[in-house]
């Protein structure tokens, strides 16, 4: 006798109860609703945040602190964030578990009419009736069939083993679609969104075959594991593209870099163009495009505009921005510290950067845009004249001033001067960061509306000797005073306009306060404060002798030379923290455009749509299609037939109560019916 000896099984009994729970949970609704919640949540943000933008514009929004925290949390790439997909995984894995479980119970349910229930089963129901008739079973049943087919049941009799007659009917099967049609259309949906999504491309970060460019280098110099191929399967990008150029490429967005697109097909802007409100706010934008690719017998061309794009195979192509193409400036530079007037005349263009040697250094300048218009809230004063809210105060450039030691300037300089508090200024905005507002120089227009007389100005105080000659011959030696006093007060004012012009009035303050015993300063701060603007009125006045608006330097001159004179006197004490002591002037320009275009490859587009049309049919049938189950059942008894009526509604509205009273209302008229034509005596033959 042999004795047989069971084999373990490979799969616990505990395994395969925590499998169960894992799956219990992946199909639980507590889990698809929280998911949901998250992805209208991210949604919302996604809407409201304008989505990939670079993280600088994010900082001057939101500043260092909050923009990193909303960078860590991926909320300005919300779509493409490692926790969005993550979630569209899960919700994805979750409804297609639900389904699974839940289908054959639906399906049976669509299909079952619950005629086994039992009569006490019948007066549990959300409507019951009940009340005996002395009319056949056969006549019932055969009423009650009639009576709900009619009502549009379709119906179904089970006899019983006592004797009893089931008629069950069933009305709005279909309404179980509706559970099919919503949670295969978010299955549908989280697909086409992951088709759409960064998930190949994190799966490549990860596996270390993908790396963003995070350099300013030209193409050839990009990261070879920055670029991405033709097949690429979905990606959201933006070029910009000049007038009269063609590309093929993109960039986007990706961590705190890009990534080099290449396209299967070339993009020509033929032309651009814009137009603007009397305001010079931009009305509409458009450009003639032609797209150029190897299936094509012959190019597509087609004029976009906002919301109309150019569509070719999966490939959407946007008018999404403008910007500048490379404008051909020529520029004026002028020396801040030269004592005589000595400009260099600069030809460059948009986006380019030039090399400066000067006498206080070499300097690198990079030009990096170019605006037409500049759009501002109107002054009281310009509000009045014009009645506009808005007021374009003309062209501008913003460029960069670089140091040999890496370090920046960032200026916004504009090319005609723009009325202030009722006088005409050049502006010239500086700062060091991004993060902080442009401090604005006002340099005075002449009479002319010009810079000129500024600069001749700047130049007499930037001239020591000049000051000093000037001195001697409008005010030669009292014959009360030593040659070596005279020479030493001389001395003097030519000291005080030196330390004016490189620091300003605060510059005088520093000296004395360094030079001068504590009790004497404020006597000797008044008499330096004195004689600083005594010597810039002199030298002020014999600008003005030189160009003819006034016969001498003792004459008296007019109020808008007297507030010019305060004005520049302003400009030159902040010229200290200006930068570097240059100042750039736009002499003329070729405005060259660019278009702003957004291309998209977008496989998973269609797919939400279809996944949204199927969501729209299942909502349809779960709010419009209900579910109604009737039964009638028909009893025999000693005095004749027990009949239950009882319906439920899978929304129990009011108004099923009242279409079940009226079913009721039916029989019981029918029964009586019957009865009163049998108590009727029958006609006999005469």
């Amino acid at each position: 006798m042999t004795n047989k000896t069971t084999q373990p099984s490979n799969i616990s009994t505990k395994s395969i109860l925590s499998g169960r729970v894992w799956l219990n949970f992946l199909g639980s609704m507590n889990l698809a609703v929280t998911l949901l919640v998250m992805l209208s949540i991210a949604s919302v943000i996604g809407t409201v945040l304008k989505q990939n933008e670079t993280l600088q514009d994010y900082v001057l929004k939101f500043g260092p602190f909050w923009s990193q925290v909303f960078n860590d949390l991926g909320l300005y790439h919300v779509y493409g964030a490692a926790w969005f997909v993550l979630v569209l995984v899960f919700l994805l894995v979750s409804t297609s578990v639900c389904v699974t479980r839940h289908t054959p119970t639906f399906t049976k349910d669509m299909k079952q009419y619950s005629e086994k229930l039992s009569q006490r089963a019948l007066v549990h129901q959300p409507h019951h009736a009940e009340f005996t008739t002395q009319i056949s079973l056969e006549q019932q049943q055969g009423y009650a069939q009639a009576l709900l087919q009619h009502n549009g049941y379709k119906t179904k009799i089970k006899q019983r083993d006592d004797g009893s007659v089931m008629v069950a009917g069933l009305k709005g099967r279909w309404n179980r679609l509706g559970y099919f049609f919503t949670h295969i259309s978010i299955i549908v949906i989280c697909v086409g969104a992951l088709l759409d999504s960064d998930l190949l491309l994190k799966y490549r970060e990860l596996t270390g075959s993908l790396k963003a460019e995070t350099r300013s280098v030209p193409l050839d110099e990009i990261y070879k594991e920055a670029w991405l191929s033709e097949d690429n399967l979905s990606f959201r990008g933006t070029i910009n593209v000049p007038e009269g150029d063609t590309t093929d490429m993109l960039f986007l967005p990706y961590r705190n870099g890009f990534l080099a697109q290449k396209l299967p097909f070339t993009v020509k802007n033929e032309n651009f163009r814009i137009e603007y409100y009397d305001t010079g706010m931009p009305k509409s934008f458009e450009s003639d495009l032609v797209l150029t690719a190897p299936d094509l017998d012959e190019p597509i061309r087609q004029t976009i505009e906002v919301n109309k794009p150019l569509y070719y195979k999966n490939y959407a192509i946007y008018q999404s921005s403008f910007g500048d193409g490379g404008t051909k400036l020529n520029l004026i530079v002028h020396p801040l510290m030269a004592p005589v007037e000595n400009n260099l005349k600069l030809d460059t263009t948009i986006n380019s950067v030039e090399p400066l040697k000067t006498p206080v250094g070499t300097f690198r300048v990079e030009l990096n845009d170019f605006k037409m218009h500049n759009i501002v809230p109107s002054s009281e004063e310009r509000l009045k004249e014009t009645g506009h809210k808005m007021q374009n105060n003309g062209p501008t450039i913003i460029f960069k001033v670089r140091n040999d030691q890496g370090k920046a300037w960032e200026y916004e300089n504009y090319m005609i001067p723009n009325k202030q508090d009722g006088r005409w200024f050049f502006m010239s905005g500086v700062r060091t960061s991004n993060v902080e507002p442009f401090r604005y120089m006002f340099i005075p227009a002449d009479a002319e509306r010009k810079n000129k007389r500024f600069f001749k100005f700047l130049q007499m105080i930037n001239n020591p000797q000049n000051t000093y000659d000037l001195l001697t011959t409008l005010y030669p030696r009292d014959q009360n005073l030593s040659m070596k006093e005279y020479e030493t007060q001389s001395r003097l004012l030519q000291q005080l306009v030196v330390l004016f012009r490189n620091k300003g009035f605060s510059g005088i303050t520093q000296f004395v306060n360094k030079n001068v015993p504590k009790d004497q300063q404020e006597r000797v701060s008044e008499y330096y404060y004195g004689q600083t603007s005594f010597i810039l009125q002199t030298l002020y006045m014999d600008l003005l002798v030189k160009e003819g608006r006034v016969a001498d330097h003792n004459a008296e001159i007019n109020d808008f030379d007297k507030v010019w004179f305060e004005d520049a006197l302003n400009a030159i004490n902040g010229l200290s923290a200006y930068g570097p002591p240059m100042y750039f002037e736009i002499a003329n320009f070729e405005h060259i455009q660019a278009t702003g275009l957004q291309i998209t490859k977008s496989p998973g587009k269609d797919v939400v749509y279809f996944g949204s049309a199927m969501l729209t049919i299942g909502v349809f049938f779960l709010f419009y299609v209900r579910q109604r189950r009737t039964w009638i059942l028909v009893k025999p008894n000693e005095d004749g037939n027990d009949v239950t009526m009882a319906c439920k509604d899978n929304k129990d509205l009011p108004e099923a109560k009242n279409e079940f009273d009226d079913l009721v209302d039916q029989v019981k008229k029918y029964n009586e019916k019957q009865l009163a034509a049998a108590d009727k005596p029958q006609p006999t033959n005469g």
